[in-house]
């Protein structure tokens, strides 16, 4: 089963999501702020990162960055999903290895699922395409 860490300090929406993306047969583990997502993404290896930027402890921006410099985690496929929705923030998102950004206020929950399964569908990140 594949699996997804959705990190969102907001608890209705990370319950909306979360019972969304289980309805369509993904293991979902959740996270809430930025040091928890952390250690979700080291420990339970998920295969896709849903990553709200403006939360506690540790900024989306600061925990991508950080994900995308450790070995472990390096490949990992990750979308931002936040209501930042600035041309710098999502350019900074895409410069620190998003795999794709989502607007909050433009996007709905099948949007949202159906880039998750875009996303995985495509090749693992560092592998050339072929």
């Amino acid at each position: 089963m594949t699996k997804i860490l959705l990190v969102e300090d907001d608890i209705a929406l990370r319950e909306i999501y979360s019972a969304r993306f289980t309805a369509e047969d993904f293991d979902v583990i959740t996270a809430s702020d930025g040091e928890e997502a952390l250690t979700q993404a080291i420990q339970g290896k998920p295969d896709l990162v849903i990553l709200d930027i403006m939360m506690p402890k540790i900024s989306g921006m600061d925990v991508l960055d950080i994900l995308r410099s450790t070995p472990e985690t390096k490949n990992t496929k990750i979308i931002i999903m936040s209501a930042l929705s600035q041309a710098s923030d999502i350019e900074r998102g895409k410069e620190l290895g998003a795999d794709a950004y989502l607007v909050k206020s433009q996007s709905t929950l099948s949007d949202v699922v159906d880039k998750a399964k875009e996303i995985l569908a495509r090749p693992p990140r560092g592998e050339a395409k072929s």
